[in-house]
């Protein structure tokens, strides 16, 4: 297994443990503090994703030390031009599905638009020249999610999935078993069926239009705004990170 990259915060050690090698991360404190992470539901969702073989197994874990261990298994990270194989996209939409089966009851749910504000508070907080490139988008995206939720007509609310939240190329493990394990679980929460599409819409430069198509008509100006939010969102934890030392 190659350490996983993930936003390169984390410090990532190989230990050698009684029963085999082991993965340990230790938690960088900015991840939970200014960008919004959230360990104790790491730990459960990665729990729910490895019963349903979508995770690492959590073998121990310490949120007042702020580390958690996992079995080292071998793999390499998911390509980053991954959305121009046609192959890698179906067995992506394929996970995407077997996320939106697991129920999510004990994860908190995501307020997108209240955590993309907080995120530019900190950044204003962090340099106020900064954060006031990201002033007119963020009054535009707001906007336009809060008419959708006024105004478009919703089908029947279903129930809360596991949502990954942080879907990038490095934090998805492809094992040379054949299985595609996702790591990283600090930003999960328990949301709606699109909210992991929607992040992987809006972090890849060309994302196949098929992506999009797949939304259904009455869910189309929701999914768009909540596309726009990621965006803006992906954009500000990028600023908010570049002011934050790497781990040792």
């Amino acid at each position: 297994m190659t350490l996983p990259r993930g936003s390169g915060l984390h410090r990532l050690q190989r230990i050698e443990g009684a029963e085999g090698p082991l993965l340990r991360r230790e938690w960088h404190p900015a991840a939970q503090s200014v960008l919004g992470a959230h360990f104790p539901s790491e730990v459960i969702a990665q729990r729910l994703a490895a019963e349903r073989g979508l995770a690492p197994p959590v073998l121990a874990f310490d949120l007042q030390a702020r580390w958690i261990s996992m079995p080292w298994l071998d793999g390499r990270p998911l390509e980053p031009d991954w959305p121009q194989r046609p192959a890698r996209c179906a067995a992506m939409l394929e996970i995407l599905a077997r996320l939106r089966r697991v129920p999510a009851p004990d994860l908190p749910t995501l307020d997108l638009a209240g955590r993309v504000r907080a995120l530019h508070q900190r950044l204003a907080a962090q340099s106020p020249e900064v954060a006031g490139v990201f002033d007119a988008e963020l009054s535009a995206a707001i906007g336009q999610w809060h008419a959708v939720q006024e105004t478009c007509v919703r089908a029947a609310a279903a129930p809360a999935c596991l949502v990954h939240g942080d879907l990038t190329p490095g934090n998805i493990l492809l094992c040379t078993d054949g299985r595609w394990l996702l790591l990283d679980w600090e930003y999960a929460h328990a949301g709606d069926v699109d909210d992991d599409l929607a992040a992987l819409v809006a972090g890849t430069p060309s994302p196949p239009p098929d992506w999009a198509a797949a939304v259904p008509s009455e869910r189309r100006a929701g999914f768009d705004a909540k596309v726009r939010l990621r965006r803006l969102l992906d954009a500000l934890w990028q600023a908010l990170r570049t002011g934050i030392p790497d781990s040792a």
